[in-house]
């Protein structure tokens, strides 16, 4: 007999965006499966850039410091192109990303590295770790439970296969890592090939099967996905005909931009990308040639010593030695995408399942664990019965637009990067337009400028805007502030930690006026009555700021209030002992560890000292909401649309 076993989630790879949602849920301590085919995770090369944005993300699950320690950081990009002696000149240097954009750096570091930070993350969480050397062999979705978010009904059923050794451990071609069996100038059937088909040993397990019934899978197993093959999907888009080689690489060169990232531009040889990586390596993205419409490439040409030589020649004059190569691979640029990311809100994709793109933006690692980051939330609140499944339908509306962005924003780096260093009149490309492209999606591709459109979790933006700086269906921007009760700085969004919950910020103003006292008296008695969202969407058995957590900021001096002077929602008691929460109340003000330096949170964000405002953040650090002090049912009447009453 087949075993049967249940989970609520069963995630299909255990790449960078499978591994973030097996964060996610087992942070919120949902019941999940990982399975991956491959037998060991990624060891070396694949993806290396991780923006501001994930920087952020991965603070709130708590292993930031790991990456901003071991990875390189990207402060600077150099412009290189030919000059008029025949040699290389640098043409501009610019930051990599406007000061202010985010409170933490970009750094590149191996997907390897950063797979292993999740992977600890969700065994601390919850004791989860990946199935490894299994593949799914079939799946059916049961129509009659399509529409039951019953605790009892699993509508998807998944078949799992045990593999071998020889099928579950990708080949290396010679004596190079290579990253050739994930490269997408491979064919299907050529990978497959790679991989190997015939079992030369096989595991404890290998050949058996297995049945697991789900509430919910996720496709998170890359750019050939199986599990969009059984939706009848396929990614859609164009080729752009170019090939280009990577490797990572310790190299000795007189180049005196090896360290900042760099874009050269020869005037014969091509073009490359130079981006340094943690421990000496360097990582180079060089341009090797292009292919007809519809050709097929033969990659038995492009070898390490292949890519180096191109990479000597467009260097030129600087010499350029590669020592140590780590990891390479080639890939044809491409940008596609699939139509829709889910069957039924019961069967999603996330990453490379439902958008490939060329590796030189820097964004593919990074968009595909904000895919998982999306959801992860929307499934776990559906699972413990807090939300409604129709919030479900936003995950397709927010991260299919920021695909589409993606894809858009890929096509013209790559062949604005790709091109001829003279444009077709014979005048040397504009340098003042390559850095207003740059500067013009700067943010973007940092992350933290991804805007979500209105929808069932995103309220319409009012007009004017209470808050500027905390635009609807952007991520809450982070300033310091300075907390009542010990004088401890805080950015405040570092209190926004990964646990689920919803955070109500009241930017209270200046609440030594008896006008703004009274006002907020007023909140907190809405907010903790029976008809407020903090006693109506939380159960009664749990802390009164488990679903939703009231976190306040006045803009008066810290010590001119005391802490307990405010209202007991605002700091409410915790169980078992009834000990305060202290952490809730701050002051936009200084601290007598930075006496000197002030966050200005209410200037930066646009908000009124003297008459404040709400904002209402999801948890995935989104604002849904911005509105006045007086206006605080309105918050109320917005969660009221999707979150399940709990008395």
């Amino acid at each position: 007999m087949v075993p049967t076993s249940e989970y609520d989630v069963v995630i299909v790879g255990a790449g960078p965006a499978g591994l973030m949602l097996a964060t996610w849920l087992s942070a919120l301590k949902i019941r999940t499966k990982v399975v991956d085919k491959r037998s060991v995770k990624v060891l070396a090369g694949q993806a290396d850039g991780v923006q501001c944005r994930t920087l952020e993300v991965a603070h709130s699950f708590g292993f930031v410091d790991r990456l901003i320690k071991e990875g390189a950081h990207i402060n600077e990009i150099c412009n290189w192109t030919p000059s008029i002696e025949g040699g290389l000149e640098r043409t501009k240097r610019m930051p990599d990303n406007e000061p202010g954009t985010s409170r933490f750096p970009h750094v590149v570091l191996t997907q390897g590295r950063i797979e292993r930070f999740l992977l600890d993350a969700m065994k601390d969480f919850n004791n989860l770790t990946v199935d490894r050397s299994i593949a799914p062999t079939g799946m059916t979705v049961d129509a009659t439970l399509e529409s039951d978010f019953s605790a009892s009904a699993y509508p998807v059923s998944l078949t799992l296969r045990h593999l071998t050794e020889e099928e579950s451990t990708p080949t290396q071609v010679g004596t190079v890592a290579s990253g050739l069996h994930r490269s997408n100038v491979l064919s299907d059937d050529e990978a497959d090939a790679m991989n190997g088909s015939v079992a030369r040993g096989a595991y404890a397990h290998a050949g058996e099967e297995e049945t697991v019934r789900a509430k919910f899978v996720v496709g998170c197993d890359g750019a050939r996905s199986w599990v969009r093959k059984q939706l009848g999907l396929s990614l859609e888009g164009e080729s752009a005909n170019s090939l280009w080689g990577v490797l990572d690489a310790v190299v000795v060169t007189d180049f005196p931009d090896i360290r900042l990232k760099s874009s050269i531009q020869s005037k014969d040889a091509g073009s490359i990308l130079v981006v340094p990586r943690e421990k000496d390596l360097v990582r180079f993205y060089v341009q090797m040639g292009s292919t007809d419409p519809n050709e097929r490439f033969d990659r038995s040409s492009i070898s390490p010593e292949s890519i180096v030589a191109t990479a000597q020649r467009i260097f030129a004059p600087f010499k350029l030695e590669c020592r140590h190569i780590d990891w390479w691979t080639i890939y044809e640029v491409g940008q596609r995408l699939c139509k829709t990311v889910t069957l039924d809100n019961r069967v999603f994709l996330a990453g490379d399942a439902f958008h490939t793109h060329s590796p030189k933006a820097g964004q593919g690692m990074n968009t595909s664990m904000m895919d998982s980051y999306n959801l992860g939330w929307k499934i776990a609140h559906v699972v413990q019965g807090k939300a409604a499944p129709s919030i479900l339908d936003t995950y397709g509306l927010e991260r299919h637009k920021v695909a589409r962005e993606l894809i858009d924003y890929d096509w013209k780096l790559s062949r604005m990067f790709a091109g001829k260093p003279i444009t077709s009149d014979g005048k040397p490309v504009s340098h003042e337009e390559f850095k207003k492209f740059y500067e013009s999606i700067g943010k973007w591709a940092s992350g933290t400028a991804v805007h979500y459109l209105p929808n069932a979790l995103v309220a319409p933006e009012r007009e004017p805007s209470l808050a500027p700086g905390l635009p609807h269906g952007q991520r809450f921007e982070s300033h310091a502030v300075v907390a009542l009760a010990d004088a401890r700085p805080w950015h405040l969004a570092d209190r926004f930690l990964a646990d689920g919950r919803w955070r109500l910020v009241l930017f209270a103003g200046d609440v030594r006026e008896p006008q703004q006292r009274d006002q907020l008296e007023q909140v907190a008695a809405y907010l903790d009555s029976p008809q407020g969202p903090l006693r109506t969407f939380t159960p009664a058995s749990d802390d009164l700021d488990s679903v939703i957590e009231v976190i306040t900021v006045i803009s008066n001096p810290r010590i001119s209030v005391e802490p307990n002077a405010f209202p007991d929602v605002l700091w409410p008691p915790k169980k078992p002992y009834g000990s305060r929460c202290y952490d809730k109340l701050y002051a936009d003000d200084s601290s007598p560890v930075t006496p000197n330096e002030r966050g200005e949170i209410y200037r930066h964000l646009g908000i009124d000292p003297k008459t404040g405002c709400v904002a209402l953040v999801r948890p995935d650090q989104t604002v849904s909401l911005v509105c006045a002090l007086d206006e605080i049912q309105q918050v109320g009447a917005f969660l009221s649309q999707f979150m399940v009453t709990q008395l």
